[in-house]
């Protein structure tokens, strides 16, 4: 108090003008203070703000998750590059990269969303589990480590990230057998429907190896068709006198299957045998000679045989199906908000 009454006493003993000079000095160091504090934080509210905004943004709620637009960008980068090196028109590519931007951001929201739910029912997949599986596929494709590493590489993916990608894959199928499994049921009736439905894949049929000789002479090919005696000469005229672009190879057409071919081509071959010719057969193209050298019976499946092939494939159909439709239900019941 004595302190404080003895320089308050002094300053009143200054001369006016001195006083004044100090007071004005006191006031604009804290003017300019103020000013250059001012300014920093002005530039540090209008830069942090752009900066974020450049590097990254959220582009999708998912609940209580988000995705960002480096998390998109990401996988989209492959499909960008493409587009980029395509000689399409800026305009189109920026259509197309909207396209991709949308139908990659609804696959990754279904992806977060098959998450909280593998993590709501505490389904895991183990560090050790991920290395079998990427063992597996090495083996399959003959790869070695850091061949596998080169392909990931060039995919621009590291090997963290693409294990992550194995984890999300495996999780998804840990939850599709949780929440749908036990609701696919595939009939016997459904078994013998698409068997009966499908006879050209189950049943038995013959395959043709065939040669031909194609003429526009009627008269010429028939004068030929009486010298053939085998299937050497069949070559031989095949070479000399066809005009077909197999010429060269002794008319030779390889194995067919001649369920394809036109009813009457169909109709002559079908009565021959190896080693026989048929008739001149007039074609679109012109009339022509086929010599049958070899008949190979291809053996079917019977309905026994057939029946875990045609259970796999309906109840695969099945599980796709359900999954969908589980998975729109789970995006029903969704907060989802997307900010592209």
């Amino acid at each position: 108090m004595i302190q404080k009454f003895y320089m308050k006493k002094q300053a009143a003993n200054l001369n006016p003008f001195i006083f004044c000079y100090f007071k004005i000095r006191q006031i604009g160091f804290i003017v300019i203070t103020r000013a250059i504090l001012f300014v920093f934080i002005s530039f540090l509210s209008f830069c942090l703000p752009v900066s974020a905004e450049v590097v990254d943004k959220i582009v999708a709620i998912v609940n209580n998750d988000i995705i960002t637009l480096v998390q998109l960008n990401k996988g989209t980068e492959i499909y960008r590059q493409k587009i980029e090196a395509s000689s399409y028109s800026d305009q189109e590519k920026n259509k197309m990269m909207e396209k991709i931007d949308l139908k990659i951001l609804n696959v990754m929201i279904d992806n977060s969303l098959t998450h909280q739910e593998a993590k709501k029912y505490r389904i895991n997949v183990s560090e050790n589990s991920i290395d079998k599986a990427i063992e597996t596929m090495m083996q399959t494709r003959s790869l070695t480590k850091e061949e596998l590493e080169k392909a990931l590489k060039l995919e621009g993916l590291t090997i963290d990230e693409y294990r992550e990608n194995i984890r999300k894959q495996m999780l998804q199928n840990k939850l599709i057998n949780h929440a749908v499994k036990s609701k696919v049921i595939v009939m016997e009736s459904d078994i013998k429907k698409y068997y009966q439905e499908h006879t050209e894949k189950y049943s038995a049929n013959k395959k043709y190896h065939l040669r031909n000789i194609l003429m526009n002479d009627e008269d010429e090919i028939k004068k030929i068709r009486n010298n053939i005696d085998g299937k050497n000469s069949f070559i031989t005229y095949a070479q000399n006198h066809s005009i077909a672009p197999n010429a060269e190879d002794g008319g030779d057409l390889g194995f067919f299957d001649i369920a394809s071919f036109s009813d009457n081509i169909k109709k002559e071959i079908s009565k021959l045998q190896k080693d026989q010719l048929t008739d001149v057969i007039s074609t679109a193209s012109g009339f022509q000679l086929f010599y049958v050298e070899d008949i190979v019976d291809q053996s079917g499946k019977a309905y026994d045989l057939a029946y875990d092939e045609i259970h796999k494939i309906l109840y695969d159909k099945q599980m796709e199906k359900k999954f969908k439709t589980w998975l729109e239900s789970l995006k029903t019941k969704a907060h989802i908000r997307i900010m592209l």
